[in-house]
């Protein structure tokens, strides 16, 4: 491994241990805990049914609308052209391959701002819960695309569900579940095949965030209060997307030891 490679990894190493330290507990998580004892059982099975299907429906579905929302062809060239370059000019190429995935990601930031507002407005906690998905998962194939990364395949698949539920884990169920995401990183990135249950993982997944956000999205479902709980989609949205760019990020550089 050479030295680029050896000091970008670090840094990669760093602010995961800086990201796993600040996701411990979070201000919106221990406000929902103290109010979720309120809630009927039924809403968290119905909330659980809600995601999973909706990652169902936009899996089988919603890929080909949501590629509609930007150009997948450019995205890869732009790629394959910076890429083509790294062996002389390994900081730069990083550098913008970084700040690509960055723009994306702040431009569906406010795209889901957008979509959980209007949905709090009108009182919408369950409905909006594939749109939700939708864009979340907009968000991770555009920054798959910037590090050359495909998302159709099953394998693929499977490794965006299992970062979603690391990204909204807490403590040590967190911990452990970074540690299986590095293992399945390094074997993507070396082109080792890698076990899969999608089916299985889609419902721990949907599991994961249902338990995470069963509070604000019970919120979201009373008109004009529901502002708070769709205001926090945008919350889960970073959550999500500042873990899923490092393990992207971190993947690219394995794939150039």
């Amino acid at each position: 491994m050479d030295n680029v490679l050896r000091s970008q990894l670090k840094k990669i190493g760093k602010k995961e241990k800086k990201l796993l330290d600040k996701n411990k507990k979070g201000t919106v998580r221990a406000v929902s805990e103290k109010l979720e004892n309120k809630i009927p059982e039924g809403v968290r099975v119905k909330l659980e049914t809600a995601f999973y299907k909706g990652f169902r429906l936009v899996f089988s579905k919603g890929t080909g609308w949501i590629e509609k929302t930007y150009n997948k062809e450019k995205r890869m060239l732009e790629y394959e052209a910076e890429d083509y370059t790294y062996k002389r000019d390994q900081k730069r190429v990083i550098k913008q391959l970084n700040k690509v995935s960055s723009r994306s990601s702040m431009s569906n930031l406010g795209l889901t701002a957008l979509e959980g507002t209007v949905m709090g407005v009108l009182g919408i906690g369950l409905a909006d819960i594939p749109v939700f998905i939708g864009v979340l998962l907009k968000g991770i194939y555009e920054v798959a695309i910037s590090y050359g990364f495909s998302y159709e395949k099953e394998e693929e698949k499977y490794y965006i569900l299992l970062m979603i539920e690391a990204a909204l884990a807490h403590e040590e169920t967190q911990r452990t579940l970074d540690d299986k995401v590095n293992e399945i990183t390094e074997y993507l990135s070396q082109g080792i095949a890698v076990p899969y249950l999608v089916e299985e993982q889609m419902r721990q997944t949907a599991d994961a965030m249902a338990e995470d956000m069963l509070c604000m999205k019970f919120i979201q479902g009373i008109p004009i209060v529901g502002v708070l709980g769709g205001a926090v989609n945008v919350s889960y949205f970073n959550r999500v997307m500042r873990y899923v760019k490092l393990k992207y990020r971190k993947r690219y550089l394995l794939s150039k030891n």
